[in-house]
């Protein structure tokens, strides 16, 4: 079987309650992929994940086929939903990667996590890669990945959700549902654009400093969005 290429891995909490929450916003992200890619593969059917319980995660082994003049690729990325929760993330990500035989430098190269963040704006996206696990404290997902895996040198795309509003913690902020107020939904659908556009030329071009640049540079958000009515992407998942 040919090696993968990308484990892309979106962080969140399970359950219904936690669906369209501000901290679930790697989950969203990935069903929003997911779908995409199906569409770019010529299907039309909601994307099917298979549960994986060994390996703690939803996993959708698919295709993402790049082009660069005349040539295209097309390759295997695994894109992935743990089911431990969010502090407890990094267990799954250490097994998915064991199980696909991903270790050592190649984490720099193939891993890519996407999660929340509250330290960029609504409609902004942020990307990092190494750091110490000090500068990552704030954000449990990326701490129990960064523990686990004894490394903070893997890529991760941040999707800014803003501070919260006055008078709410960052936990009642976090864990509530996007909202339409002040075009926040509208916001969120763009940096989704956005982030699957980064993703797309990252993996065709592997040049993470140039992608940074043109993705994550100060630019005023455009006033024709997206209308976003839901951020509930429809995927099947097959239980064993």
């Amino acid at each position: 079987m040919r090696p993968v290429n990308y484990v892309i891995v979106g962080l969140g909490n399970i359950g219904s309650e936690y669906k369209e929450t501000r901290h679930n916003a790697g989950y969203i992200f990935i069903d929003y992929l997911s779908n995409a890619l199906e569409l770019a593969n010529g299907s039309t059917a909601a994307p099917v994940f298979q549960r994986l319980p060994h390996l703690q995660a939803d996993v959708l082994d698919t295709t993402l086929m790049v082009s660069n003049q005349n040539v295209t690729n097309s390759l295997r990325v695994l894109l992935v939903k743990p089911l431990t929760m969010m502090n407890d993330a990094g267990s799954a990500v250490k097994k998915i990667l064991q199980q696909y035989e991903i270790s050592g430098a190649d984490i720099k190269q193939r891993l890519i996590v996407i999660a929340d963040d509250l330290n960029t704006l609504p409609g902004c996206l942020s990307i990092q890669i190494g750091g110490t696990l000090k500068s990552l404290a704030g954000h449990k997902g990326i701490e129990s990945i960064c523990r686990e895996l004894e490394t903070t040198d893997y890529v991760r795309f941040r999707l800014g959700i803003g501070r919260p509003i006055q008078g709410m913690t960052i936990p009642n902020w976090v864990l509530s549902n996007f909202t339409r107020e002040k075009n926040e939904m509208n916001l969120f659908g763009y940096v989704l654009e956005q982030t699957a556009a980064a993703l797309q030329e990252f993996a065709l071009t592997n040049d993470l400093p140039k992608v940074k640049k043109k993705y994550t540079s100060s630019k005023k958000i455009p006033k024709n969005m997206t209308d976003m009515i839901s951020l509930n992407f429809p995927v099947q998942t097959n239980e064993f």
